[in-house]
């Protein structure tokens, strides 16, 4: 069923969002508020889904937003969503994240899938299956082709399982993402993280910091 909803925050902003596929969460949220871009930028989100990070990240006024997916049942919807928002600056492609490459951009985002493969957690619907199980790439592959697809020194926006940090921490180093600026996410109700934000440099001095906590309220 398709339903018209709004980015959480941002009532003005409109969105078309299909029950049967992954809908926007609070990972969409975090991520969203996370990105800044400035306005010369051209901005990749890759798996767009159906562009809500994209409209996020419109809030800049980017100079052309850049959307990949291999679902064209939410590409169609990303392309509405875009009309509906009067953004005539995007640009929304079919394409597999591993084999994508063209000029490389200024800023990419990733909500990638980030649950490993388990027959027995994966639900029935095919289409939320891709948005949380890396079936069709490890992380490795993912990073490797968002690092290809990035300018040096430009920005990657990432959003991850805390339990993974270790091993996404040291894929995003492998290729030359340089951690500058990470957030864990709670629930206000648990003491552990769920996931976590980065913000990357390609080919960049090494340095992070670790920023406040992103706490959210059930």
């Amino acid at each position: 069923m398709i339903r018209l909803d709004f980015i959480e925050g941002h009532e003005d902003i409109k969105i078309y969002q299909d029950t049967d596929m992954f809908l926007i969460n609070t990972d969409t949220t975090v991520l969203g508020e996370f990105v800044e871009v400035y306005k010369n930028d051209t901005v990749l989100d890759m798996g767009t889904n159906t562009g809500a990070l994209l409209l996020y990240a419109s809030r800049w006024n980017p100079k052309k937003m850049i959307g990949i997916d291999i679902n064209t049942r939410a590409l169609e919807l990303a392309k509405k969503n875009m009309e509906l928002n009067n953004i005539d600056y995007c640009t929304l492609k079919e394409a597999n994240i591993l084999t994508y490459r063209e000029d490389p951009v200024d800023v990419i985002i990733c909500n990638p899938p980030y649950f490993k493969t388990d027959e027995a957690n994966k639900a029935d619907n095919k289409y939320k299956n891709l948005a949380k199980h890396e079936s069709l790439f490890t992380l490795s592959e993912l990073i490797d082709s968002i690092s290809r697809n990035l300018k040096d020194n430009g920005t990657l926006y990432f959003l991850y399982l805390t339990s993974r940090m270790d091993d996404c921490m040291i894929e995003l180093r492998k290729h030359n993402l340089w951690p500058k600026v990470c957030k864990m996410v709670f629930d206000d109700n648990k003491k552990y993280s769920n996931v976590f934000v980065v913000k990357c440099k390609k080919n960049a001095k090494q340095g992070m910091v670790m920023e406040k906590p992103i706490i959210i309220k059930r």
